[in-house]
């Protein structure tokens, strides 16, 4: 019997030590968040969410500086090309608005196509050039304004071939453009310019309704000066 009691006694002794050594494992394996643990991490959240704030208005005020740049460079093309339209434009005596810009025709000057960009620079001018067919047909619009009794004279246009043959440039050292309805063409089918070498100069022949036509640069002619404003 006292063995007995002395069993249960042991027994009753160990699960007492069992559940007091799994207590101590729970508070080993979680442990209480300490107060000062928890509002460091509330402070490190915070901060994070600051600096992505303050990220994300840096990068808007970049965007922003950056449209603002955009607009105000597309507010300057605008006004240039406002500039440019026709109507826009002074043209002082002797010129005449054409376009978008100003011409000057001297019939009764007749000169070297040389002598005639001398001519045109006394005026602060040079001579005239066109690009597309619209320009071409204001300026024939113009001349034969000018020259009402058609008298024969040709005129100086600042083209030519003198640097490279048959590279036809404008005096601002564009290309020129080639064909119909701007060159003429001899005898009917020979299409200019076919000149050849000696024939370095652009010139438009009044009896072929001022169609383009390559000559020679020492040929005599009224020189049609044109500036931008």
């Amino acid at each position: 019997m006292a063995k007995l009691v002395l069993l249960v006694a042991l027994l009753a002794s160990a699960g007492r030590w069992s559940l007091a050594s799994e207590g101590n494992a729970e508070e080993q394996l979680f442990p209480p968040l300490h107060p000062n643990c928890t509002q460091s991490l509330t402070d490190l959240l915070l901060l994070r969410q600051e600096t992505q704030m303050n990220r994300m208005a840096t990068a808007q005020e970049a965007t922003t500086e950056l449209l603002v740049q955009v607009r105000d460079s597309l507010l300057i093309l605008s006004s240039k090309a406002e500039e440019r339209k026709p109507g826009s434009v002074v043209c002082v005596s002797p010129f005449t608005q054409v376009g978008g810009s100003c011409l000057l025709l001297a019939l009764n000057e007749l000169h070297t196509w040389a002598s005639a960009r001398q001519f045109c620079a006394g005026h602060e001018a040079d001579l005239a050039h066109f690009s597309d067919a619209n320009t071409y047909a204001a300026i024939l619009g113009y001349i034969n304004t000018i020259n009402k009794q058609s008298k024969n004279v040709n005129i100086w246009i600042g083209g030519s071939d003198e640097a490279v043959e048959d590279t036809w440039v404008w005096v601002t050292g564009e290309l020129m453009p080639r064909g119909a309805p701007f060159w003429g063409s001899r005898d009917g089918f020979k299409a200019s310019p076919s000149e050849g070498p000696g024939a370095n100069c652009a010139l438009l022949w009044q009896a072929d309704r001022y169609y383009t036509f390559d000559v020679q640069c020492s040929y005599k002619a009224a020189p049609l000066c044109q500036k931008w404003v």
